[in-house]
C-alpha cells in the first residue's frame, strides 16, 4: 500500500491559518508586475511586426543581403517567443511574491536594451531607421522590474475567526 504519510517538518507551524491582507506595497508590487507583462506582450507584438517584414523582405534580395534579413528575421522571432513567454509568466503570477518573473524580464529588457543601442549607433551605416520605441518601452521595462524587485513585501499575519 503507497501513499502519502505527513512527516513532522509537514505539519503547520502555527495553529491558525495565514490570512495575507493587501498591503500598499503588495498594491504596488501587483501594479509593476501588471506594467512589466504588458510591456512584453507589447514589445511580442513589435518583434513579431519586425519578424514579418524582414521574411517579406527575403524574398526580394538574394545572396548575403538575403542572409542578413534570414539572420534578423530569427533574432526577431527567438526575442518574440521569449517576450511572449517571460510577460505570461510575469502576468501569471501577480498576485506572488516571486521574484524569478522580475529577474527574467530585466535581464532580457537589459539585453535587448543594448542591442537595441547598438543599433542605434550604427543605424546611418546600415540605412535603416532606428527602433527609439522599442528602446524607450525595453528601458521603461527595465526600470519597473528592477523597481518591483526593490518592493520588499512584509506579510500580514491575521488570526483566525473563532466559530
Amino acid at each position: 500500500m503507497s501513499g502519502y504519510y505527513p512527516q513532522n517538518n509537514d505539519l503547520p507551524q502555527s495553529y491558525g491559518p495565514m490570512v495575507s491582507l493587501p498591503s500598499p506595497e503588495m498594491n504596488r508590487l501587483r501594479s509593476l508586475r501588471t506594467t512589466v507583462g504588458v510591456s512584453c506582450l507589447i514589445l511580442t507584438a513589435g518583434a513579431v511586426f519586425y519578424t514579418g517584414l524582414d521574411l517579406s523582405l527575403l524574398g526580394r534580395f538574394g545572396g548575403a543581403t538575403g542572409m542578413v534579413f534570414a539572420t534578423s528575421a530569427a533574432g526577431y522571432a527567438v526575442a518574440a517567443a521569449c517576450y511572449l513567454g517571460i510577460g505570461i509568466w510575469v502576468l501569471v503570477t501577480r498576485k506572488t511574491t516571486s521574484k524569478a518573473p522580475l529577474i527574467a524580464a530585466a535581464a532580457v529588457a537589459g539585453i535587448a536594451a543594448v542591442l537595441l543601442l547598438l543599433g542605434l549607433v550604427t543605424s546611418p551605416a546600415g540605412n535603416h531607421a532606428p527602433q527609439y520605441g522599442s528602446l524607450t518601452v525595453n528601458l521603461l521595462m527595465f526600470m519597473r522590474a528592477v523597481s518591483a524587485l526593490r518592493i520588499r513585501p512584509v506579510p500580514v499575519a491575521a488570526p483566525a475567526a473563532r466559530f
